[in-house]
């Protein structure tokens, strides 16, 4: 039940880009494979053309990016994070992550969506600058004809009264607005993108989780933490909170590690 979740992404995706959805679950090789082909042929997706497929495999990561292949996909999957080691994000969806270089979409079942977003919401923080979050924030609202925004979730502490630039517990350290001018100028921004700093006391979760509330996105943009000397990346624990409370769908981009060339 939690899984179907992804199905209103999905079909609102397909329905934007003139594309189909895939339904894929895979089972354990001794399951019950008749009764999964059952579940999937009583979901709907009006308006869209569907195909419906139950793959029997130990390994529902290897099997899930066997599925993507190499061709213009998009996976969208709902996690609910019953993994410890995932860090809040589900163990299969932490797998695709480090094994498919696909666009992943993940949606949190527990988080009540908000109805009426517009615009691709991009969120950048000092350990990734521009890194792949601008120009992929870029192209997904110039696909879906919706507006850029590049934001970054700083804590709101008073200036010190001695001088000196504000140091914060999470986000950049000085002038927030400064640092997405800048971040912004280094990934040499073509059109038109706003960009905003979203102000909380908490955490980065939560500054976006409240600020998704009063402006709802169609898509929140982060990237993954990559691991250096490996082609794969693992979902940070900051990335995974985020997914864990965003009331958007969440696009995870690769981080690329260092000397990987752009692509």
């Amino acid at each position: 039940d939690f899984s179907a979740a992804a199905v209103p992404v999905a079909a609102d995706l397909a329905r934007r880009f003139g594309g189909r959805v895939d339904l894929l679950s895979v089972v354990d090789p001794d399951g019950d494979r008749e009764a999964r082909e059952r579940e999937l042929a009583a979901l709907t997706v009006p308006g869209v053309e569907l195909t419906r497929t139950v793959v029997a495999a130990g390994d529902p990561a290897a099997a899930i990016g066997e599925a993507l292949g190499t061709g213009v996909r998009v996976a969208c999957m709902a996690t609910h994070g019953r993994s410890r080691s995932a860090a809040l994000v589900g163990s299969v969806a932490h797998d695709v992550i480090t094994r498919s270089r696909a666009p992943l979409i993940l949606t949190c079942p527990y988080v009540r969506p908000v109805g009426g977003g517009r615009g691709v919401l991009g969120c950048v923080d000092p350990s990734d600058t521009s890194g792949a979050v601008v120009p992929a924030t870029l192209e997904w609202a110039r696909r879906l004809g919706e507006p850029a925004v590049v934001a970054t979730v700083a804590e709101n502490v008073p200036a010190p009264v001695t001088g000196g630039p504000v140091r914060r517990a999470f986000g950049p350290d000085g002038d927030p607005q400064r640092f997405l001018d800048e971040v912004v100028a280094e990934a040499g921004v073509e059109g038109d993108v706003t960009t905003r700093v979203v102000e909380d006391p908490i955490s980065v979760w939560s500054g976006l989780y409240h600020h998704l509330r009063q402006r709802p996105a169609t898509l929140l943009v982060v990237s993954t933490r990559s691991r250096r000397g490996l082609a794969r990346a693992a979902l940070g624990s900051v990335a995974a909170q985020i997914v864990r409370h965003s009331p958007a769908p969440v696009l995870l981009v690769r981080r690329r590690p260092h000397g990987e060339p752009d692509g």
